[in-house]
């Protein structure tokens, strides 16, 4: 898969992504946090070897990959009650990784990038599970992130979402707390 943005005269972020599946190339545009377009291309024999044909078509038409230090990485977090989890949190971090990265994918926004489970690095007597978001914008990442939970009713009540920029920052800043009274955040 590969996918290749684009900011338009409005400064909305555009993105375009296509994959091979079989003798198919599927191609999926549209504006960061919505849905978009999928169109389905037959490929012929010259297509399937040239997978720079895509490329150059949405680079010729100022698309280009989205720089590593304007990505965004999000993590949302869920408190554990043991170091390793119980089975509702094992099948949470399934569950979660898995509508996220639905999520994120096909709003062209990011995919998820892993997860840890354990000790909290501030309090090791807490523990959480954390799962980690790379998206290339933050404000509708975000969004995005708690539309999905509640959507889905994952524990959405339980979550705490705090950001960093890619490259920049090195502290994770707390940008949402399902629980008003609760404002810290440490991984």
């Amino acid at each position: 898969m590969k996918k290749l943005y684009k900011i338009d005269s409005s400064g909305k972020i555009l993105y375009a992504e296509y994959w091979i599946d079989s003798n198919k190339a599927i191609i999926h545009t549209g504006i960061v946090g919505k849905t978009g377009k999928t169109l389905n291309i037959v490929l012929s024999d010259d297509l399937k070897k040239s997978d720079d044909y895509f490329g150059q078509r949405f680079k010729n038409v100022g698309f280009t990959e989205f720089l590593d230090d304007k990505l965004y990485w999000l993590v949302v977090q869920y408190k554990m009650k043991s170091l390793k989890g119980n089975t509702r949190d094992c099948w949470l971090k399934d569950k979660v990784t898995e509508y996220l990265n639905e999520e994120l994918g096909w709003k062209g926004l990011g995919a998820v990038d892993g997860f840890d489970m354990g000790q909290s690095a501030a309090d090791p007597k807490k523990f959480v599970l954390n799962i980690f978001c790379l998206v290339v914008d933050e404000e509708i990442g975000i969004s995005a992130i708690k539309r999905c939970l509640r959507e889905y009713r994952l524990d959405y009540t339980q979550i705490k979402i705090a950001s960093r920029q890619n490259l920049s920052d090195s502290q994770y800043k707390l940008k949402y707390s399902a629980k008003k009274n609760d404002q810290t955040f440490s991984l």
